[in-house]
């Protein structure tokens, strides 16, 4: 018997049509107290890097996860102080998130030794890791081991590339500024390896070396550098680097002269060029890898990837304010032009 008719209550058609009306909503309801919610941490160096965040985020969607509903996103960007990581870490922890994404190398390198060192086991997915054996984030890209594996930056074995790249666009340079710390293993390998100085000899170009140990130390011998000893500006992929872009940028506009930038999301700041992974894109890769452990797959189980897509960047409105020519031939072959 109807609990209406047990109780001597009818509601009549009006209450019924109402009933009926309000029927969806409570099923509704009833699901959504079913939907298990998952909780990601986001941990970037900077609010540019944060684009890749935003390729996750589009990723989770195009599968079908409902995002603020299935998956719950913590967003945090440190401005480069990676002092904010291990407290971020540990609030992650204690609240039972489900998984922590990272993007830079001394941000995943925080995230690494704050989760190892409180004994946490929280599976991470990076970013934007330049080396992700050299810089001892993983053991192996094939078997990453531990709670850890993501998309590596690749930026090392692009360094021939874009110093080729710098020299098509400015046929003119013939001595650029490198910087690095010899004391940094991630800074040392970048500049030792990856055939940089053959390179440099092969397209006629002098490497100006400046070995710094800080960032005082960078920042004074970037006041002191002059037109008659470097033409243009490289960037290398390490921390020290990262830290020191304003430096880099005051020189490259003090002196009027080209700066290739490491990654393609600092010319917002400033820089004629540069060449990287996507950052969209990466985040977008790195959905599968979030989908597959939030689905029950070990993240040392899953293969380190390298990006699916590299892009060439220019930036003419910054050439422009320098009042610097870029060749037509890399104006053509760029896959995004600032205007």
């Amino acid at each position: 018997m109807s609990s209406f008719l047990r109780y001597g209550f009818w509601p009549g058609l009006s209450g019924l049509i109402y009933l009926f009306l309000l029927a969806p909503g409570l099923a509704c309801a009833v699901a959504d107290q079913d939907i298990r919610v998952r909780h990601i941490g986001v941990i970037a160096y900077a609010e540019p890097f944060l684009e890749s965040y935003e390729g996750l985020r589009s990723g989770l969607q195009n599968a079908d996860w409902k995002l603020d509903k299935e998956i719950v996103f913590d967003v945090h960007s440190v401005a480069g102080d990676v002092g904010r990581v291990a407290p971020l870490v540990r609030k992650f922890a204690a609240d039972k998130y489900d998984l922590i994404y990272t993007v830079t190398t001394p941000v995943t390198q925080a995230v690494k030794a704050g989760v190892a060192g409180e004994h946490i086991d929280i599976p991470v997915v990076f970013t934007v890791v330049a080396d992700p054996v050299g810089s001892h984030v993983v053991a192996d890209l094939r078997h990453p081991g531990a709670n850890i594996t993501g998309i590596s930056h690749v930026s090392k074995e692009l360094l021939p590339q874009r110093l080729l790249l710098l020299k098509k666009a400015f046929p003119e340079i013939k001595r650029i500024a490198v910087f690095y710390n010899p004391d940094e293993e991630i800074s040392k390998s970048s500049f030792e390896q990856h055939h940089i100085h053959q390179v440099a000899e092969d397209i006629g170009v002098t490497l100006v070396v400046n070995r710094v140990h800080s960032l005082p130390e960078l920042r004074k011998v970037c006041q002191g550098l002059t037109i008659k000893e470097i033409d243009s500006v490289f960037m290398l992929p390490d921390a020290l680097s990262v830290a020191s872009f304003k430096d880099f940028l005051q020189l490259s506009h003090r002196l009027r002269i080209p700066f290739m930038v490491i990654d393609n999301v600092l010319l917002q700041r400033g820089g004629v060029m540069g060449y990287s992974p996507d950052f969209f894109a990466v985040g977008v890769q790195a959905a599968r890898e979030v989908e597959q452990i939030l689905k029950g797959v070990s993240p040392g189980d899953i293969a380190v990837q390298n990006p699916e897509k590299v892009k060439l960047t220019v930036s003419l409105k910054e050439a422009r304010k320098l009042d610097l020519e870029v060749s037509e031939d890399i104006l053509l072959q760029a896959d995004e032009v600032l205007r």
